[in-house]
């Protein structure tokens, strides 16, 4: 457990001393990411969900919508002054935060769409079993079914009829 402790207290320091140095390099991308990227940093205070799904889907969203301007950042003016202007923008912050909306919209509506496909699924497979099962009765008599009933007590349905026939 301590060397766990120790470990994760090494990765912060490292951590640390890249990650400062660097965005004082590169400050005006820094200052844009910063202030694009706060949709994400609020998706991970809000998961708590152990596997943190809600940052990696609104924040790979969200960084796909910084680009663009850290893009125009790169390729006209590299300084704080432009980084200012593009954050003045309503724009900017439209796309950037939009981005991170359509990352929650993402979130939220994938897992029940998914969800619902998976049981219809399900439903199809355990009607087809059935009807496997209803032909295997008539094919073999109902000593291959044995007592299976349903729900209610009763046997399943479809099952009279592959008895009557067999």
């Amino acid at each position: 457990m301590a060397g766990r402790r120790r470990k994760k207290k090494g990765g912060m320091l490292t951590l640390i001393l890249l990650i400062i140095p660097a965005a004082l390099i590169v400050l005006p991308t820094s200052m844009l990411f910063a202030v694009g990227m706060i949709p994400t940093i609020v998706a991970y205070v809000v998961d708590r969900d152990p596997e943190k799904t809600a940052p990696i889907t609104v924040g790979g969203l969200n960084f796909c919508g910084c680009m663009p301007f850290a893009i125009q950042l790169w390729k006209h003016n590299h300084t704080i002054g432009a980084a200012a202007k593009l954050l003045a923008d309503p724009v900017s912050w439209l796309v950037m935060y939009g981005a991170a909306a359509v990352g929650w919209g993402i979130y939220y509506a994938v897992p029940p769409l998914v969800a619902g496909i998976e049981v219809s699924r399900a439903e199809k497979r355990v009607e087809v079993l059935k009807q496997k099962k209803v032909a295997l009765v008539q094919e073999w008599g109902p000593d291959v079914a044995g007592d299976f009933y349903d729900d209610s007590g009763g046997p399943e349905p479809g099952m009279e009829e592959a008895q009557a026939a067999g």
